[in-house]
């Protein structure tokens, strides 16, 4: 990991593609991808207190920011509903994040994801986004890969 001062960020370039979406289809396809890769922790219940709740994610030096709730168990586009919890950070960190090269304990405690709004239900997701074992999660095999060489690219050109 690098040192926080040499934090790579996203050239503004890179994200203009993903501007040009409409929110709403970005919310839609995190959704989707969420729904996949936690399935088994739904089944489990482990995501039941998100019910009813509204999580915002917002990607810092790209831009963007994705509303996603918890509905009838899965997980669904909020966009326009009123925010319980918005979690902010770079590409980088989450990437750090979903490759379990950071636990989001690091993350949160070191100020790279930053919490604003329900802090109670913050800590409870950190907590169990802490708990996950990344490398069991439903992820396509070619994903994997593809996130450590984009880890790779940003590390390289920080």
């Amino acid at each position: 990991m690098l040192h926080p001062a040499r934090r790579p960020k996203l050239p503004k370039p890179l994200s203009l593609p993903l501007k040009l979406l409409p929110r709403k289809l970005h919310g839609y396809a995190l959704s989707k991808v969420l729904n996949q890769v936690f399935k088994r922790e739904m089944s489990e219940g482990e995501l039941d207190f998100l019910e009813g709740r509204t999580v915002r994610i917002d990607v810092s030096d790209a831009g963007l920011s994705y509303a996603v709730s918890m509905s009838q168990g899965l997980f669904v586009e909020a966009g326009g509903v009123p925010v319980d919890l918005t979690i902010t950070g770079s590409v980088y960190d989450y990437l750090l994040l979903v490759t379990n090269r950071e636990d989001p304990d690091t993350l949160f405690f070191q100020r790279h994801l930053t919490m604003d709004g329900d802090t109670g239900l913050g800590v409870h997701l950190k907590n169990m986004l802490a708990a996950v074992e990344m490398d069991r999660l439903p992820l396509p095999s070619r994903f994997r890969p593809a996130i450590d060489r984009c880890l790779a690219v940003y590390e390289r050109f920080a």
